[in-house]
């Protein structure tokens, strides 16, 4: 049977561990809000680079073509932290679900990995990683990762004239959680083209090109490519600290509800002590009453 000390130690306990939960509560809230603000503040630069997009296809310079499949590359972002539920486990099983129609008949599928953890799921399914990154923590760390995966993809497309790349990876939803996305980054195909190149123009006359076509063509894809990466990391990053406000949120539950219980029992064994120490005086009172009856 526990005594009122056992229970008021782990009354004190899951006090302190609410007090963490809360807390960790909070950091997910605002870190949610960071990166939604980080990525709505893209959305202006994206703007700009469709905008180039337009110059470059109504001039007629920009060489795009249907790319034939030679082989294709599925990158899936995951998280090294803890504490957020199944958020590796959900991305993981939908980019091998969405894997089957990726490559086509007869073409190889590449998995880039974005996460120790990740990797090691992935290898557990029966997959082996090609590419691997470490899972960016933060906003400071998602440049220096862009680049990374630029320099990665620019080589692939070089050396095995791979052109089709695909990221797969968590964003929030509007009431809260997360769901999985699988979004195609190259190639830009005719279909796109023909988009921007429709797209009205919001002045009354096309700006001229200070660069040659083909330059102005490699620094505009470079610049979509640090966009559309940027976006997915940080969709990602928002959707981990979503599943973790989710987890906390279970947790504090949890902890609500255990305390409630250790609270309840800590009352009724201190509602018994008392009961018992004044049967004990009772008991002795009566005692003395019979040894001495003139009291």
């Amino acid at each position: 049977m526990q005594t009122l000390e056992a229970l008021g130690r782990k009354i004190r306990t899951a006090h302190d561990l609410l007090g963490v939960v809360k807390t960790m509560k909070s950091l997910a809230a605002v870190s949610i809000r960071q990166y939604e603000r980080a990525v709505e503040s893209l959305e202006a630069y994206r703007r700009v680079i469709d905008a180039g997009w337009r110059v470059l296809l109504r001039h007629g310079v920009a060489d795009v073509r249907e790319s034939p499949l030679k082989g294709a590359v599925c990158m899936i972002i995951a998280s090294d932290q803890g504490m957020c539920g199944q958020f590796n486990e959900a991305i993981l099983k939908h980019a091998l679900a969405q894997a089957p129609g990726l490559a086509g008949e007869g073409s190889e599928l590449a998995f880039w990995t974005f996460g120790e953890k990740l990797r090691g799921a992935l290898a557990d399914a029966g997959y082996r990683d090609q590419g691997h990154f470490a899972a960016p923590g933060s906003l400071s760390t998602i440049h220096e990762k862009v680049r990374a995966v630029i320099q990665r993809i620019e080589q692939w497309r070089s050396e095995k004239g791979t052109e089709h790349f695909y990221i797969c990876h968590n964003v929030v939803i509007e009431r809260g959680g997360y769901r999985q996305v699988c979004v195609r980054l190259l190639p830009l195909d005719r279909t796109w083209a023909l988009a921007h190149a429709r797209e009205k123009w919001p002045g009354r006359c096309i700006p001229m090109l200070g660069l040659p076509g083909n330059l102005m063509f490699k620094h505009l894809l470079r610049q979509y490519l640090f966009a559309a990466l940027f976006r997915a990391f940080a969709q990602s990053l928002a959707g981990e600290n979503a599943a973790r406000l989710m987890a906390m949120q279970a947790a504090e539950k949890n902890i609500l509800e255990l305390l409630d219980n250790l609270q309840a029992g800590f009352r009724e064994l201190r509602q018994n002590s008392i009961t018992d120490e004044l049967l004990d005086i009772i008991s002795g009172f009566e005692a003395l009453n019979d040894e001495n009856p003139a009291l």
